[in-house]
């Protein structure tokens, strides 16, 4: 299948657009561009109304001008006010954020082959699916954490991410392996909130650690810390 991931918003949404793009790819998928592909997903953000409106115009843009196409909304406006897409042309299909990490699945494109050309069985690490260079990277942005226990008055991002979530260091340490394996240089971390990584994953798993990991890490890799 021909498929473009098209991203607005924060670098978690581009590390879980990275996560999607894995997915496609690992089951044979070609990327293009937007007016050329059969599935295009757009990943959404919601932090301003601005960016939902850009949300809604790129989709009917894509829709204008790519006849036929497959439009898949997830993200946090997705996630938001999924009835919002049901007004908007070629959309098919909206993905919830907590469904991101299966979206073939919940797709079942397996099934739906526009191309009729069948994709493959299976799923893939990262450094077998995406290369340095794709889609423009020189780095990997990696995801760390998602979601945040706070709940200040003006952010929505707890009620689209949920609660904080970190990923344990030793699926970390693999990706990382994974990530070097395939030939990048540097890796961007990423994480709705950061500093508070390691919390719900007991006693003795901090940022400090987490820290510890990357510094002692086998590998000539660079690490870049998104906001806290």
């Amino acid at each position: 299948v021909k498929y473009a991931v098209v991203t607005f918003g924060c670098r978690v949404n581009q590390a879980d657009s990275v996560g999607i793009e894995r997915q496609l790819r690992a089951l044979g998928g070609r990327v293009v561009s937007p007016e050329d592909a059969d599935l295009v997903v757009v990943n959404t953000c919601s932090v301003t109304a601005t960016a939902d409106h850009g949300a809604r115009q790129t989709i009917r843009r894509i829709a204008r001008t790519n006849p036929g196409v497959r439009i898949v909304a997830t993200g946090c406006y997705a996630t938001r006010a999924p009835l919002d897409f049901a007004k908007l042309p070629a959309v098919t299909d909206v993905v919830d954020n907590s469904d991101k990490h299966q979206l073939i699945a919940c797709l079942k494109l397996e099934h739906e082959n526009p191309t009729g050309q069948r994709f493959g069985e299976g799923d893939g690490p990262c450094g077998k699916t995406i290369q340095p260079g794709t889609a423009g990277r020189t780095g990997y942005t990696l995801r760390v954490q998602t979601g945040c226990d706070e709940t200040c008055s003006y952010c929505i991002i707890p009620s689209t991410r949920g609660v904080g979530r970190s990923v344990p260091l030793a699926h970390v340490l693999a990706e990382l392996d994974e990530v070097a394996a395939a030939g990048f240089k540097e890796v961007s971390v990423t994480g709705v909130h950061l500093g508070s990584y390691g919390r719900d994953l007991g006693p003795g798993c901090t940022l400090q650690d987490l820290l510890r990991l990357f510094d002692t890490h086998r590998s000539t890799l660079y690490f870049r810390l998104s906001s806290l």
